[in-house]
């Protein structure tokens, strides 16, 4: 199981997971956010599991996608 993550920062994580337990062996960045201040966020390099929790002062908007006619939130 592998997922692409989009961080607050704007840089997208390639995270591999475990399919029996879930948990995830591997985080890298694959594309670096235009606006990214953290200097260590180079393409290829490990991101540890706590740069990827959001920040209490972070207030995440929801993203409407139009289908049909219909609003649907992701």
């Amino acid at each position: 199981m592998s997922y692409n993550l989009t961080l607050q920062c704007g840089c997208i994580v390639y995270v591999a997971c475990d399919p029996r337990t879930g948990l995830s062996h591997t985080r890298i960045v694959e594309r670096r956010g235009q606006h990214c201040r953290f200097r260590h966020h180079d393409v290829g390099t490990r991101i540890y599991l706590w740069e990827m929790l959001p920040t209490p002062c972070h207030l995440p908007q929801p993203i409407y996608v139009s289908d049909g006619g219909q609003l649907a939130q992701i």
